[in-house]
């Protein structure tokens, strides 16, 4: 048949199944491209029956982005380990090896700036996300980790370290006794708080106060207690265990030499009755009852501090992990 002819047939024969106005109007292109991520527009007319179920528009399924466990796990516990690490270098390491502990410090940092670099570059924002709670697991452990050194970690060491004397007179020469970490005085040794001065610089009040022993000649004093903001100007000295009748020992102090030093200097100015041994034969303590109980004492409390530290740490990672539960690593 001529070409026109069929198509009269074919029409003819679509009436005859009610879609002839369908086959009337052509179909129109989709609106958008690609098409999975459109709906493609149909034409209008009455719909032929049955056909309904042939016709639908498309809708693209709507992703959801979940957080696997291991991913959860990887934001609370990463930045936590590493806040540890950092304290625990600080604790147990920096004494003896500062340069290793400060490197592997600076490595923790530049794997957070990794984080952060990666996950911009792959618009990953879980990943920038990590990368922030790495640095700011180290820019947290750095002042825990400086206190326990300064507070508990130096005096530690150096009382577990030096070496320890009993019966030492405290008119005995201080230059004899420049190795010692630890000295356990005779009986009827004591602390002259009345001759005790505090030197400020700073802020600071550096306490001074001479040992001597009861009866005893008084001789230019090599062994000082001392301590800071424990004291007034002249007087009312209260550093350590001065209040304990029974104490005569003390624990020598490493750092601020030079400004006990000016206040032992300030002391012997003061006080007319009080001279100044010389400057290298003064040895400055830490007065107190018993070194042993004194170091375990310091152990105790720095283990403490670096536990509640870590504990809260663990808490703050796990809220912000919770946080960002809708976000994947990938």
């Amino acid at each position: 048949l001529p070409p026109a002819r069929r198509v009269s047939r074919a029409r003819a024969a679509a009436a005859g199944h009610g879609i002839a106005p369908l086959l009337r109007q052509p179909l129109e292109p989709p609106a958008c491209y690609p098409i999975s991520s459109c709906t493609m527009r149909v034409p209008q007319g009455p719909a032929a029956p049955g056909s309904a179920d042939m016709l639908v528009p498309y809708a693209p399924p709507k992703k959801v982005s979940v957080t696997k466990p291991l991913d959860f796990l990887v934001i609370v516990l990463l930045p936590w380990l590493i806040f540890s690490l950092v304290v625990a270098l600080f604790a147990f390491s920096y004494q003896d090896f500062a340069p290793l502990v400060w490197a592997l410090v600076a490595a923790s940092g530049l794997l957070g700036f990794l984080f952060i670099s990666m996950g911009a570059t792959r618009r990953k924002s879980a990943q920038i996300v990590l990368g922030f709670l790495i640095v700011a697991s180290v820019g947290l452990a750095l002042p825990i980790g400086l206190h326990l050194v300064s507070h508990y970690m130096a005096d530690f060491f150096a009382v577990d370290g030096g070496a320890t004397y009993h019966g030492v007179s405290p008119t005995a020469p201080g230059a004899s006794y420049l190795d010692a970490s630890a000295v356990e005085f005779t009986h009827g040794a004591y602390t002259d708080t009345q001759h005790s001065v505090g030197y400020m610089k700073f802020g600071t009040v550096y306490c001074v106060a001479p040992i001597f022993s009861a009866g005893g000649t008084r001789t230019p004093p090599s062994f000082w207690a001392v301590g800071k903001d424990c004291c007034e100007q002249k007087g009312k000295f209260t550093c350590g265990d001065v209040t304990n009748t029974a104490a005569h020992s003390g624990v020598r102090v490493e750092g601020d030499r030079e400004d006990f030093v000016n206040a032992a200097r300030m002391a012997a100015a003061t006080y007319r009755n009080l001279t100044s041994a010389k400057t290298e034969d003064m040895v400055f303590l830490r007065w107190t009852a018993d070194a042993v109980a004194y170091k375990e004492k310091l152990w105790s409390s720095a283990a403490t501090f670096a536990t509640t530290a870590s504990a809260v740490h663990l808490l703050g990672s796990a809220g912000a992990g919770m946080m960002l539960g809708r976000c994947t690593l990938r």
